[in-house]
C-alpha cells in the first residue's frame, strides 16, 4: 500500500472511531482537520463515512478497500496488446475504429492500448513513438546498401 492508502485508512478508522463515541460529523471533521491539517479529508466525505459507520455494527466497519461489484478493467490485458500490435502491424493504415469493432471493446480502450504500445498516428499510418534498437539497425543496414548499390553510383 502506498502512504495515500494508508492516511486514508488512518482517517476513516479515526472517523469510525469518534462515530462510536457519538461525535457529530463536523465536530470530527473539525478535530480531523486540527490534527491532519490540509491532508484532511473534506467533510462530505467524512459525513458519507459517518452515515457507513452507522449502519455497520460496532466495530465491524471496513476501512480497506473491498472487492466492489461491476465489470473490471480486463480489455487491456496482454492478449489484447498482443491482438492491436498484430492487427497494427499487418495494416499500418489501420484504424482505431476498427480495432476496436474487430476486438469488441471501446474506441477508448483501443486509444490507450495503441498508447500503452508507443504508437502514433502519423499521415495515416501507425508508427512506433521512438525507434527501438533492432529498427535503427534495420535502417543503418539500408542505407549503407544504398550507398553502397549502383544507384548511389550514378
Amino acid at each position: 500500500m502506498n502512504a495515500l492508502t494508508n492516511f486514508r485508512i488512518k482517517q476513516q478508522s479515526v472517523i469510525e472511531f469518534l462515530t462510536l463515541e457519538v461525535c457529530a460529523p463536523i465536530e470530527i471533521h473539525r478535530r480531523m482537520k486540527a490534527v491532519y491539517g490540509g491532508g484532511c479529508m473534506d467533510v462530505k466525505n467524512v459525513r458519507k463515512l459517518v452515515r457507513h459507520a452507522k449502519s455497520c455494527c460496532a466495530g465491524e466497519m471496513s476501512v480497506l478497500d473491498e472487492h466492489r461489484s461491476g465489470r473490471p478493467i480486463s480489455v487491456t490485458r496482454d492478449e489484447n496488446q498482443c491482438r492491436v500490435d498484430t492487427m497494427i502491424q499487418e495494416n499500418r493504415g489501420i484504424k482505431q475504429r476498427d480495432i476496436s469493432l474487430e476486438l469488441c471493446i471501446s474506441q477508448e480502450r483501443a486509444h490507450h492500448i495503441t498508447e500503452t504500445l508507443n504508437y502514433r498516428k502519423v499521415c495515416a499510418r501507425w508508427v512506433l513513438r521512438q525507434s527501438t534498437d533492432p529498427m535503427k539497425e534495420h535502417r543503418k543496414t539500408v542505407a549503407q546498401e544504398l550507398l553502397n548499390s549502383d544507384y548511389a553510383e550514378k
